[in-house]
Order: C-alpha cells, then sequence, then structure tokens
C-alpha cells in the first residue's frame, strides 16, 4: 500500500465531485472537446513585479469555481494604443514590448489612467481569445481585463517543441492580483477555437472539470495498491483509489488484521479501512473521531490486539505527537469503534519523548515501550529503561526494566518480540540486548538475559562537539523473522569521517546494512546470574492490582517483594526528618544573631546619647555637630535654627591602594 502525500500546489487532489487532474471542456453547437495542451505542454505561472512567483487564483490549478462562459475572439484594436503597438487586431497589444504600455511589469492602473483598452461591449461577459506575440501577456491580460473580460485565453503563435510557459506580472504595490483565470492553449487547438467561435462556443474549466491525464501521471490523494512477490494474485497488480481522501498524514496496516487505518490531518479523524481484498474494492467501516498529526518520530502509529476480554482493541500512539497519550479502542465492531481507556504516559516526560510500544510477552498481552529521549538532550536518565504495560490493565503503573549498558546519548531505539516472547532491543550506538518477556516456563521474567555492544558499530571516531550524530548511528530498527526462530534483523547506519569532514552529514551516516542477530543456547527455566540481574519494580513503588480480578496483574512473574518497598519508603521518611531539623536549626541561629545585633545597636545608641549631653551647654540647644570640638568650629555660639558652616579642608590624604587588576601596589589619589 502506498499513500500518496504531495502538496496542494504540486498536484491536485480529487475527491467526490473534484476530478484530477484538471481540464478545460470546449462546447460548440455541434459537439464538445477537452482540451490537452493547457494540462500536457502549456502552462501559466503568476508572479510579482519582484519576479516571485504568487500563488492566487488565476491558474487552472487553483481555480476555486466552474468558469462556463462564452469565447470572444479580439477582432479589434485597442483603443488609444501607442503608436509602436502591432496592427494586428488579433494580438490585441496596447504597445510593443518595447514601450511601457506593452512591456512585462505593465500595470493596469497604467493602461486605465491612458484608456486603453477594447471598444465597449467587444470581450464583455466572456472569455477573451487573443493571439501571443507582439507584446507581453501581461500586456494582453490587462487589456482584456480592462475590458470587462471575465477571463483571457492566449493561443501560441506557433507549434513550438517541448513545454511552453509564460509569465504573467502583477504589480502588487498597486494592490494587482490574479482574480480572473488566465489559460494557455496550443497554437493548433487555438485555431479551432476561432473557428469554432464564429458559430458559438464555451469554454468550461474548474475544480469539477476533469481532463485526461498525461502519462505517468499519479494522483496527488488517495491510495494506490501494488501486487508484490511471487505469491501475488493474477490479474491486475495494482489499482488506485483516489478518491477515497485527499492528503494522507499517515497510513498502517494492522499486523493481525485486514485493516487499514488513515490519518486525515484537515478532517482531525482517523478512518478504518477494509483491506482483504484491495485489487477489487476498499470500502470505508468506521472512522475515529480524534485529531492526528502527520509529524514526529513513530515508526508504529498503531497496535493492533486482542485485550483480556477476548475483544480486538487498537491503540492509537501518540496520534498528536504531543502530549505522551495513548488511546486504547474497542474495535471489536471497526464500524463503531469505542474509547476504553486513556494512559498518558509521563514516566520520564510530560510531553515529548514517547517512543515506540510494541507488543510482547505470551500472546503479545504486554505492551513494551521505549523512550525516544536520550540524556543528551533531556537531563540523566532519559530514554534508558525500558516500560512493560499490561494490555488487560493498560492504566495501572508499568514495570521498568533499567538498560545499565546505555552510554551517554543512547536510548532504546526499537524493540521487537519473537513468538517465545524473546525480545531483542536496539540501543543506537551501544548495541543490541535480549530481555525476556515471559517465555513460557521462565525464572527470568522481564530480566536481561544477552547483551552484544561495545565498539562494533564504530562511533568512536564521532567528533564530541557532533556527539547528536550517535543517536542515528548503530542499531535502529528490529524486526523478528516469522520463519526462523529466535532470529532478528537489525537496520544499521555506519558512520563515515571522510564524508562529515566536507559537511556531508546525510552522508556520513549510512543506513545501508542489515544485520541478522540469532539468540543461542537460552533455556528459561534456568536462572540467569549476570551483571545486569536485578529485582524489577513498577514505576510508581507499589504492587500494582487487577481491576478485573483483585489480585496481582502479573502474578505469574515475581516482579519485587514488600520488603524492598517498605525500606524504600523508610528510607525516605528518615531523610524528610533530616532535612526538617537542619532547617529549624538554622532558624535558630538566625534568631539568636538578629538578637544579639539588636541588643548592642541599642546599647550603642545609649552610649551616644550619653556623649552628646556632656558637651551640650544647660538650657541650650543640640546644635552639635558629633566628632568636631565645638569651641574650635566655626559656628562657634550658634543658636538652634542657625545653618552650620561648611568647614574648610585643610588637606587632602593620598591613601596607597592595591591595583585588583595585576596584584601591583600604586599609589592613586
Amino acid at each position: 500500500l502506498e499513500a500518496l502525500s504531495y502538496h496542494p500546489e504540486c498536484a491536485c487532489q480529487p475527491r467526490l465531485g473534484r476530478p484530477c487532474p484538471r481540464g478545460v471542456l470546449a462546447s460548440s453547437t455541434s459537439r464538445t472537446w477537452g482540451l490537452t495542451s493547457p494540462i500536457r505542454s502549456h502552462f501559466v505561472t503568476l508572479a510579482n513585479e519582484w519576479k516571485e512567483l504568487i500563488a492566487d487564483m488565476g491558474t487552472l490549478g487553483k481555480l476555486r469555481f466552474d468558469c462556463d462562459w462564452p469565447v470572444r475572439v479580439v477582432s479589434e484594436l485597442v483603443l488609444n494604443h501607442s503608436r509602436d503597438a502591432p496592427m494586428d487586431p488579433a494580438l490585441g497589444c496596447p504597445g510593443s514590448r518595447d514601450d511601457p504600455f506593452g512591456a512585462d511589469d505593465v500595470s493596469g492602473v497604467t493602461l486605465r489612467s491612458t484608456g486603453m483598452q477594447l471598444p465597449a461591449g467587444h470581450v464583455e461577459g466572456g472569455w477573451c481569445l487573443v493571439r501571443r506575440g507582439g507584446c507581453s501577456e501581461t500586456a494582453k491580460v490587462k487589456i482584456c481585463e480592462l475590458s470587462g473580460a471575465f477571463g483571457t485565453i492566449i493561443a501560441d503563435h506557433g507549434n513550438l517543441q517541448g513545454d511552453q510557459d509564460i509569465t504573467i506580472t502583477y504589480v502588487r504595490a498597486v494592490g494587482e492580483g490574479a482574480l480572473r483565470p488566465v489559460l494557455f492553449v496550443s497554437k493548433d487547438e487555438g485555431d479551432a477555437l476561432v473557428a469554432a467561435a464564429a458559430a458559438g462556443l464555451r469554454i468550461s474549466a474548474g475544480p469539477s472539470i476533469g481532463g485526461p491525464p498525461p502519462p505517468g501521471y499519479a494522483p496527488g490523494s488517495g491510495i494506490v495498491v501494488h501486487a508484490l512477490g511471487a505469491g501475488a494474485p493474477t490479474g491486475p497488480r495494482s489499482r488506485s483509489y483516489p478518491e477515497l481522501f485527499e492528503t494522507a498524514g499517515w497510513i498502517e496496516a494492522s499486523e493481525k488484521r485486514d485493516l487499514l487505518f488513515v490519518c486525515l490531518s484537515n478532517l482531525r479523524e482517523i478512518r478504518i479501512y477494509d483491506i482483504s481484498r484491495p485489487l477489487e474494492r476498499l470500502p470505508m467501516l468506521g472512522k475515529i473521531l480524534l485529531g492526528c498529526s502527520r509529524f514526529g518520530m513513530h515508526d508504529y502509529r498503531i497496535l493492533d490486539h486482542r485485550g483480556g476480554d477476548g475483544r480486538w482493541a487498537t491503540v492509537l500512539i501518540d496520534p498528536l505527537d504531543q502530549g505522551n497519550q495513548l488511546y486504547y479502542y474497542d474495535t471489536e465492531d471497526p464500524s463503531r469503534p469505542r474509547l476504553r481507556v486513556q494512559v498518558h504516559a509521563r514516566w520520564e516526560s510530560a510531553d515529548d519523548g514517547l517512543g515506540q510500544v510494541r507488543p510482547g510477552g505470551p500472546d503479545g498481552k504486554y505492551h513494551l515501550v521505549t523512550w525516544h529521549c536520550s540524556d543528551l538532550y533531556c537531563g540523566k536518565n532519559h530514554g534508558d529503561s525500558l516500560y512493560v504495560l499490561d494490555s488487560r490493565d493498560p492504566s495501572a503503573a508499568p514495570v521498568k526494566i533499567p538498560l545499565p549498558m546505555l552510554t551517554k546519548g543512547g536510548f532504546a531505539r526499537d524493540v521487537a518480540c519473537n513468538e517465545e516472547a524473546l525480545c531483542i532491543v536496539t540501543l543506537t550506538w551501544d548495541g543490541l540486548v535480549a530481555v525476556d518477556s515471559g517465555a513460557r516456563d521462565t525464572v527470568n521474567a522481564f530480566g536481561i538475559i544477552a547483551a552484544y555492544s561495545g565498539h562494533y558499530y564504530g562511533v568512536d571516531s564521532i567528533p564530541q562537539h557532533m556527539q547528536s550524530l550517535r543517536l542515528h548511528s548503530g542499531a535502529q530498527k528490529v524486526y523478528a523473522s516469522r520463519r526462523h526462530s529466535r532470529h532478528f534483523y537489525v537496520e544499521h547506519a555506519d558512520f563515515s569521517m571522510r564524508p562529515l569532514r566536507v559537511g556531508d552529514t546525510i552522508r556520513a551516516l549510512q543506513l545501508t546494512e542489515v544485520l541478522m542477530c540469532e539468540l543461542l543456547g537460552y533455556n528459561a527455566t534456568v536462572k540467569l546470574q549476570n551483571e545486569w540481574a536485578s529485582e524489577l519494580a513498577p514505576v510508581s513503588g507499589q504492587p500494582r492490582e487487577s481491576k478485573e480480578e483483585g489480585k496481582p496483574a502479573m502474578e505469574d512473574i515475581n516482579i519485587m517483594d514488600g520488603l524492598f518497598t517498605a525500606y524504600v519508603e523508610k528510607l525516605g521518611s528518615f531523610f524528610l526528618n533530616v532535612v526538617l531539623l537542619v532547617i529549624l536549626a538554622l532558624l535558630s541561629v538566625i534568631v539568636v544573631v538578629l538578637t544579639v545585633v539588636a541588643f548592642r545597636w541599642r546599647r550603642l545608641s545609649k552610649q551616644q546619647q550619653t556623649e552628646l549631653q556632656r558637651f551640650q551647654p544647660p538650657g541650650e540647644g543640640s546644635n552639635v555637630v558629633v566628632g568636631r570640638p565645638v569651641t574650635s568650629s566655626g559656628d562657634a555660639g550658634a543658636t538652634r535654627g542657625e545653618p552650620v558652616s561648611v568647614p574648610t579642608v585643610v588637606s587632602v590624604c593620598k591613601p596607597k591602594t592595591k591595583n585588583l587588576n595585576f596584584g601591583l601596589d600604586s599609589e592613586t589619589p
């Protein structure tokens, strides 16, 4: 299945009542035929006075409404034309290319100010058909519009080889815009239009008018189904469904059922299609009314599985690429999907970083979640753990599996599990690890059973200041073999220093290899003792209970014991008490210091008041300057309310200061 997601400006997007590609129909009293040159060889480009392309509605692909008007062939000269204008009426020129009136950048304001237009009623209310040549196409179009034409058709002046393109310039400085359609046709088709116009001719163009597709044309919407491989059915090898929808954000087929999920961002919905017989029909079964985004780094958007009640369910993985949300929908009846539970995966971040969500465990009852945010960007210990959700109770706290072999900047890129519930986790440049997600009779459940790491993935040559490139090197996506037991296929990206030296980062990281990994000699019934073996616990730190059965959701797996949890709780309480005691001690010290300072300040104030009273003569005011003998003061004998004069400066001292910049002593004033 191939989703076609061309941008609207590069290809039209067909839907009901809007065929693709768009066409042009000519209708006379005797017949109706389609014009092919506007689609295959003769094109119109719109630009402003600075030669920049503009996306106005004046071209065939941009028309917003159908145009069905009669054709008026220009057969009279332009009124008030310049003396250099060509004298052929069919050209419709106000001047030559060498004067301002027939140039490429002439504006409608200039032509209107000189009264240049076709005689009244000549082309009014229809298509204005003119020949190419003699002056710019811009001048022809603006003369037709000033004369009351609804649109302009320019017929080529010769049968030239290759594609032909004309540019119509609109002067934005005076408020011009391409509000009326402009068509460009070949000479042969132009001659046919002129001949048919004598007996009455109409031209139709617009969104609902289809045309014959050119060779190799592919519609910019819908789905194309291809039959590939030796086991493909006989008959047609492909079929296109261009009118199913417009641009698709993403499409993904279920690994368990013949269902296709399609994200339509502009409609804020996810459609479900039946793909059991895609070369015959592709009916829509239902839709999920939920916004979705075509952006993001998720390799998988959905996870189809059977729930604990035996009903089919579908997980939508962070559909908006924001918020780390998992939506569990009941899709037993695809025509009526129903939301069961919404999980906010905020175990490492509230909004970003959610990675893959893949099935694991017996019959895929566990959902393994990776985190795509390394500690290179998201702080310490981000992305170096694997999380396990129980599909029977996804709202319960997940089990966390640490991956201690990860180095700085690494994260769990992808995970894939085989039918034995043995999984391979890729760790980018740190290699691979194998995890037992619940094999039959296992005693190593959710434990790391093997690892392949070291310097095999060739990242030692990545410069230290470009560590971010390591995220895209080494082991990337992984797939479990459906034919060979315990075999896995790993996409491998190697790093090359030579392209990086010349600034070619894309070729420096070459995703050109697929490696095969085999898990050898593992016996799930034998307890493993390795450097990674450790007791695992739910993220919340508490054993989780099943909402349906009232007992531990994973009782078949010995995950943790209560003594460890109690010890963690007591240890946390002890540290909290220590912190509170330290804060109280600091507050006590601050209170004592403030009390001593206040007492000394009060005693010093009393001493100063005593000294002032000694110098104050009995019965007089307190106009005394402290530190200056009253008898030698310039204001000796001053009474209350008189100003105290400024003392005369006798000398200025030059203190010895230290130069802080160089540590040298210098004499400075």
